[in-house]
């Protein structure tokens, strides 16, 4: 999650709520490989699931959850029962990793992990990743490269996502989830372009005092290759619906 994306998911919003109000109301080892019959080696776990990756944009080959270091964050339940504590725990565990991952294809310039359907919905790509990728496109363009210094995480925690909302989230193309977590982001961080002859353009920057909260609404994933991931089908910031994020 980048400065401009919170910036401009937090104008977006009170807009659209705005428009919709009348309907809407407020609101994952390495194993030793053995020789087959024919005497040709058989690939190893981790060279399968690499060649896997590889097919859905994740080039070079992504560190094993196990190999991650996770965004620390403080994860809490704010469903009001719906849930127990231990799903909190789970989901806010499975955004972890999917930041994780989102971070490291960003870091790779990775465009096609994060447009390939592996991270969220691809009907919700624009809403959660359009700056990213315009940022990636425009590196791309200059012969360089994209570097992020990412937000720090503070809090993560469940909600409950009310079925008022449904229609602004129709109304964009996304498609309604009845869960969401509530996500606390603080500065600093910053987006710059390398470019070939070593030096940077940033692009755009917070400083340590920004802090901005977003839900993103989605589902549990177990993903073969990335193990179990937070599954977006959008996000919103929660400037006006304040009552859903409870940060």
């Amino acid at each position: 999650m980048r400065s401009r994306v919170v910036q401009k998911q937090l104008a977006f919003v009170a807009l659209l709520l705005a428009l919709t109000a009348c309907s809407v109301g407020t609101p994952q080892a390495h194993t030793t490989p053995k020789p087959s019959a024919s005497g040709t080696p058989r690939p190893t776990v981790d060279a399968a699931r690499c060649a896997r990756l590889a097919q859905r944009g994740f080039t070079p080959c992504p560190p094993l959850p196990s190999q991650l270091k996770l965004p620390p964050t403080t994860i809490k339940n704010a469903t009001n029962g719906a849930i127990d504590d231990a799903t909190a725990q789970r989901w806010g565990r499975a955004y972890q990793l999917a930041q994780a991952y989102y971070y490291w294809a960003l870091d790779q310039n990775a465009r096609d992990a994060i447009t390939s359907g592996v991270f969220a919905d691809v009907s919700a790509t624009g809403n959660l990743f359009g700056s990213d990728l315009t940022d990636l496109d425009k590196a791309r363009q200059v012969g360089g490269v994209l570097v992020t210094t990412e937000f720090t995480m503070t809090t993560t925690q469940a909600v409950v996502i009310p079925e008022t909302l449904r229609t602004a989230m129709e109304r964009q193309g996304l498609a309604y989830k009845p869960y969401g977590l509530a996500v606390r982001f603080k500065g600093p961080a910053s987006d710059s372009i390398r470019y070939p002859d070593g030096h940077l353009e940033t692009l755009g920057s917070v400083g340590p005092d920004f802090v901005a909260d977003l839900v993103a609404w989605g589902e549990l994933k177990p993903d073969p290759d990335l193990g179990e991931i937070w599954y977006e089908y959008g996000h919103y910031g929660c400037e006006d619906i304040r009552s859903v994020c409870q940060l």
